[in-house]
């Protein structure tokens, strides 16, 4: 018999030695960083002047537990973040307003052997709130969605690039994409196409995009009739940690333009948070 080289916690033994570094590598495998969804008011927060208030919620950071009970006010400046942050030497959770923070990466958030920093909410500008809470919940992964319901005509062997989804995600992961729209052929007397597609970091060194579908029609109808077809496809891609982009690609095939219209995306991430 061998025994594991780490095991833990047990009452007698080798497994009954308790600190933080062991529940932390423990429990921070039980769900991502994020504010808890449906409790209390999740964190909300409203902007006045330079004081952002934050309301009640919990969060979730790399394996601990911290609650506020009574809403906080902070003092911003043009551009930065409110973070929860978790001081291991400390041995503390507090909000924690970062002016000039915005974003992960060298110099941005901190998250290393001694803090562990997630972001809440965001200033742009000295006026806007940036919404960055991932809301968490057991019994799913990171999810962001979006939506744009108007409609855009796109021109014969044209292209249209819609990226209007949203996220920072916390750390690297795989990504799920699925997405939807409604595709109007406008004279279905000529023959039609489309190439749709989902994209992932359109026009980064970080590019991607999903698998495509190709709807088309073959000029059978009378003339001045449309039709219109509901696209959906999904994708999966990995991921990295930041502020990334989502959207779609619908390139238009020769003949009359088409119109797209009731675009949706959502990506949502399975994984778990680096080992610290």
């Amino acid at each position: 018999m061998a025994n594991f080289d780490e095991f833990f916690p047990f009452d007698p033994g080798y497994g009954a030695s308790a600190n933080a570094a062991r529940w932390r590598k423990m429990a921070q495998l039980w769900m991502a960083d994020g504010v808890l969804a449906n409790y209390l008011n999740q964190m909300n927060a409203t902007i006045a002047g330079s004081t952002v208030t934050v309301q009640s919620g919990a969060v979730f950071i790399h394996g601990y537990y911290a609650e506020l009970q009574n809403s906080q006010n902070f003092t911003v400046g043009t551009n930065g973040t409110i973070v929860a942050q978790v001081n291991y030497a400390n041995e503390v959770v507090a909000l924690v307003y970062r002016d000039t923070i915005v974003d992960y990466g060298g110099g941005g958030f901190q998250q290393d052997n001694n803090v562990w920093e997630i972001p809440i909410w965001g200033v742009s500008g000295g006026t806007t709130l940036l919404d960055l809470r991932n809301l968490i919940n057991p019994a799913t992964g990171l999810r962001w969605f979006a939506n744009q319901a108007g409609s855009t005509p796109v021109a014969s062997s044209q292209t249209l690039q819609n990226s209007f989804g949203l996220a920072r995600i916390p750390y690297a992961a795989q990504g799920f994409l699925h997405g939807t729209l409604l595709l109007q052929f406008s004279d279905m007397s000529q023959a039609q196409s489309a190439i749709c597609q989902m994209t992932y970091q359109w026009g980064q060194g970080d590019q991607q995009t999903s698998p495509s579908i190709t709807p088309a029609n073959s000029a059978s109808f009378n003339s001045g009739a449309s039709l219109s077809i509901p696209v959906a496809l999904t994708g999966v891609i990995p991921v990295t940690q930041g502020k990334k982009t989502f959207g779609w690609r619908v390139t238009a095939g020769t003949g009359p333009g088409i119109t797209v219209s009731q675009m949706t995306l959502s990506l949502w991430t399975g994984g778990r948070p680096p080992v610290v």
